[in-house]
């Protein structure tokens, strides 16, 4: 009986310890995080009007790469989210449009760095012409 609980004690306590190793195993993963805002341009060339964003593709490579690897949409506020990112350096950029301008389609670019796994890196708004 005395050896029962003894062994009973050691499988529980071993249990904790396995649950415990498998948490400080999981890895976690850089974010990139930030929001698109834009400048609207009339066939003048004259500003008629600015805001955040909303319904925008945004793309994401490793730095210095055309293939993007992952995209997705600007929310309502022009603020987007690239989750799941390991340690390094990438590039984020959003095409503009503008009809009127000189310089037609354009893309905006900005190159960031992911210093940890679990980094929230808020970047500066993304400045596109329409």
């Amino acid at each position: 009986m005395k050896y029962t609980i003894t062994i009973l004690c050691l499988i529980l306590f071993s249990a904790c310890t396995k649950a415990e190793d498998i948490e400080e195993t999981q890895e976690s993963y850089g974010i990139i995080t930030g929001k698109v805002y834009g400048f609207d341009y009339n066939s003048g060339g004259v500003l008629i009007g600015e805001d955040y964003l909303g319904d925008q593709d945004v793309f994401i490579s490793t730095k210095g790469t055309t293939n993007y690897f992952s995209k997705t949409k600007t929310a309502y506020d022009g603020a987007f989210t690239f989750e799941n990112l390991d340690i390094g350096e990438y590039d984020i950029w959003v095409f503009g449009d503008c009809d009127y301008c000189v310089w037609d389609q354009r893309y905006f670019l900005v190159s960031v760095e992911l210093a940890s796994m679990d980094e929230v890196l808020i970047i500066d708004d993304i400045e596109i012409t329409f």
